[in-house]
């Protein structure tokens, strides 16, 4: 049995109650009508951080938007003292050391306490409230990261089709003109132009393809990782070692996206920082999860230096695809010992993220 001491009158409460009270997830304040505490249990003292003795005989009200008195309180409609009982009522609980929590209460009076006591029971919302902001920032972030892959299409199909046509079709034409009876000067000029026009459709395919390479689209990641590689390796001299474990398949629209630019992200940062000659991708496919290892050999440097930048070498941007698909991405690297970046995407079966919120397609 528990009793309540309020000093005018006692309130017994039989044991399983008093296990009830004790030991709930939910703070819970017993409350006399003047407003003060009679009687908290464990999770009202870890919500406040106020000792059992300090919260008992102290104004609930000191610590409910951190009013000091009940005159202003009382004043409110919404008030539990001014209602027999009060059901998902917000508010703001002010701990002891001045932080204020979001939570939600309900009340009630003590049918049987002769003083007409209060219970008030309240739940804290600032995890719930953390989460939501967490998955509110994920569903954003995943619509603009698949917003700009879309007009990353769009443009890419746009250079291929309507620019990149059309300089070939003036290519095709000076050619012809090539073969018409000109002086030597007239044809020297003529292949300066040809050749300017030649290199421009050459940069306009490579834009093209950096914005979005079909490849990705038509025929899969690994593909279009084997072409990026190529390319790679004439751009930078860097040899690419590409390692496949597990089935050869594919993956969701989202998930391809997402490994195609941590690896491109992750190697472009290797050949401007690392100072290496080789850099080795495996890719390990355990069916209930992809495995994405992208290790380079040269100077390494210090995490703990460039975490958190919002720009640099673009570690936050990979994180975040990597987690938008309820996967991690780790970064392991140390001054002269290289760098190693590692992705775990979990997926299903039929290659789709298992994350809730992906939204994810196939491509």
């Amino acid at each position: 049995m528990m009793t309540y001491l309020s000093g005018e009158s006692d309130l017994v409460v039989p044991s399983y109650y008093e296990a009830i009270f004790q030991h709930a997830a939910d703070a819970i304040f017993v409350v006399q009508p003047g407003g003060v505490i009679r009687e908290a249990n464990q999770a009202a003292l870890t919500l406040t951080g106020y000792s059992r003795s300090e919260l008992k005989n102290i104004l609930f009200c000191s610590i409910c938007k951190g009013i000091a008195t009940c005159v202003e309180e009382a004043s409110c409609t919404g008030c539990f003292f001014n209602h027999q009982s009060l059901s998902s009522f917000e508010m703001q609980i002010r701990a002891k050391d001045g932080r204020q929590y979001p939570v939600t209460a309900s009340a009630a009076t003590l049918p049987e306490d002769p003083l007409g006591s209060m219970v008030i029971v309240i739940r804290d919302m600032s995890q719930l409230q953390r989460t939501e902001r967490e998955r509110h920032h994920r569903l954003v972030t995943n619509k603009i990261i698949q917003a700009q892959e879309e007009e990353r299409k769009r443009v890419s199909r746009e250079l291929h089709d309507g620019v990149g046509q059309a300089l070939y079709s003036i290519l095709i034409g000076l050619k012809v003109i090539n073969h018409l009876p000109l002086d030597d000067e007239k044809k020297r000029h003529l292949l300066d132009v040809q050749a300017m026009v030649e290199q421009t459709l050459d940069e306009v395919k490579n834009l093209a393809t950096d914005l979005r390479p079909s490849a990705l689209d038509d025929l899969g990641f690994l593909p279009a990782i084997r072409s990026y590689a190529k390319k790679f390796e004439a751009t930078f001299g860097i040899k690419v070692e590409l390692v496949v474990k597990g089935p050869k398949r594919r993956y969701s629209s989202t998930v391809e996206t997402a490994l195609y630019r941590i690896v491109q992200e992750a190697m472009i940062n290797a050949a401007k920082y690392a100072a290496t000659d080789k850099i080795k991708l495996s890719l390990i496919d355990t069916t209930a999860e992809v495995r994405l290892f992208i290790e380079d050999f040269g100077r390494g440097f210090d995490p703990s230096q460039v975490e958190g930048e919002g720009t640099g070498l673009g570690l936050y941007g990979m994180k975040e695809r990597a987690a938008l698909l309820g996967g991690a991405l780790r970064i392991e690297s140390a001054p002269n010992e290289g760098t190693m970046v590692y992705v775990r995407i979990p997926i299903d079966r039929e290659g789709e993220s298992v994350h809730a919120d992906e939204g994810t397609h196939r491509g």
